[in-house]
């Protein structure tokens, strides 16, 4: 029997509990068009650690899942040999086994020696194995000791264990080319939509006042920021720019999901200025379930995404903005990561500078100011091209699965 089953193991709430969920789910159904059957292994903050993984089958959209429990010590992330011995168990399955094609790790259930385990394991049973490799994080928070050992568990992974797999499914051209010159055979996948198109709106957005829509958790919560320039997301960058474009006559509704007033203002206390003036053009939703979420967006005119260019940025990509065209709505942003090979200015998005304050105070005047019209065009263009649909990336997906066999 050909060999036709690929497991899907890592760090990701299966299948849409997360961002990294979200992308194995749609990575999945691109693999089940190819052919593969795929069984995924995640994590789950509900599972009680003495829970064994096989009691944790489930099926969702016809395909098999499992969950090792979430840690909740510093010492259960160690117990990496733990869960390895609970993997082995279940790939005592001779069906599995037998059929078993391709592992793909995203990140890692606990330390990253867990991967070289795989690895290994892969490489003794002959089952080619890849890595998901979606970013390269700085590790930026006021625990020293856990930055030390968050630094090296990251870089074990990104620049040791993933040199190891048979291939690498990138993120980003950052990480390709960083593979690429380590003889790596590498595919670019971005974050894909398993949909071919979102439902459309049942607002009529027809009112000069434009709705634009931010969804994340950029800070930790209950903590305050001691530098803003280690934000992933400029959030403050994006109210400072709206406040000023208040102040200069634009009329606006600046819809804030995933954190309240107060949980931002706890964390960012030098905006306070910014938030009060602004008064009823800015909305903190706190958080919402994600299909709350999902419909706000295309509900919205835009939705923006402001993040500086470093190392973070270059190598990830923003979930969020394929999220945003996936569903419809057009992006506000900065060129970071591979955007500038998917957003066209004025057609499905809009691009501001990093750095030049007074440059995008001047952009989104003129965006806030764009009639509808040219907005609902712009709109359509994200729903019909739908860049980022699963099907688009066949081709790609399945050349470098052949390049591995």
């Amino acid at each position: 029997m050909k060999k036709s089953i690929v497991l899907y193991i890592g760090n990701f709430s299966f299948p849409v509990g997360n961002a990294a969920g979200k992308r194995v789910y749609a990575n999945g159904k691109l693999l089940n068009q190819l052919g593969y059957e795929v069984i995924f292994i995640g994590m789950d903050k509900e599972i009680d650690q003495s829970q064994s993984l096989e009691s944790t089958k489930k099926v969702y959209d016809n395909f098999v899942y499992y969950n090792f429990p979430y840690p909740n010590k510093n010492i259960d992330w160690m117990n990496y040999r733990k869960v390895f011995d609970e993997l082995e168990s279940l790939l005592r399955d001779q069906y599995i086994i037998d059929n078993l094609s391709f592992v793909i790790y995203y990140g890692s259930p606990r330390l990253s020696f867990f991967n070289t385990k795989l690895i290994d394991f892969c490489k003794k049973q002959k089952i080619k194995v890849i890595a998901d490799c979606v970013d390269w994080l700085t590790v930026k928070t006021n625990n020293s000791l856990f930055n030390i050992v968050k630094w090296f568990d990251n870089n074990y992974q990104k620049a040791y264990a993933n040199k190891k797999a048979d291939g690498i499914i990138a993120i980003s051209k950052y990480l390709s080319n960083y593979y690429n010159k380590y003889g790596c055979k590498t595919v670019i996948i971005p974050p894909l939509s398993p949909e071919n198109c979102r439902p459309t709106s049942n607002a009529v957005l027809n009112n000069d006042k434009k709705i634009i829509t931010y969804a994340g958790i950029p800070f930790r919560r209950g903590k305050q920021v001691k530098d803003v320039n280690n934000l992933k997301d400029r959030i403050d960058k994006t109210i400072k720019l709206f406040y000023r474009a208040k102040k200069s006559g634009c009329d606006f509704t600046f819809n804030i999901y995933g954190f309240s007033k107060d949980e931002y203002l706890e964390a960012i206390p030098m905006q306070k200025k910014y938030v009060e003036e602004l008064g009823e053009s800015i909305i903190f939703h706190g958080h919402k379930p994600n299909d709350y979420v999902v419909n706000s967006v295309i509900n919205s005119d835009f939705t923006i995404l402001i993040r500086d260019v470093n190392r973070d940025t270059s190598a990830g990509f923003p979930t969020k903005v394929s999220e945003s065209i996936s569903s419809g709505t057009p992006v506000i942003t900065t060129k970071t990561s591979d955007l500038e090979d998917y957003i066209v200015d004025g057609k499905n998005g809009y691009f501001l500078s990093v750095n030049n304050e007074e440059k995008n105070l001047k952009e989104i005047i003129e965006i806030l100011r764009t009639d509808r019209v040219s907005i609902n065009k712009m709109k359509l263009h994200c729903r019909e091209n739908n860049l980022f649909y699963f099907k688009h990336f066949q081709n790609q997906l399945n050349c470098f699965l052949n390049s591995l066999i």
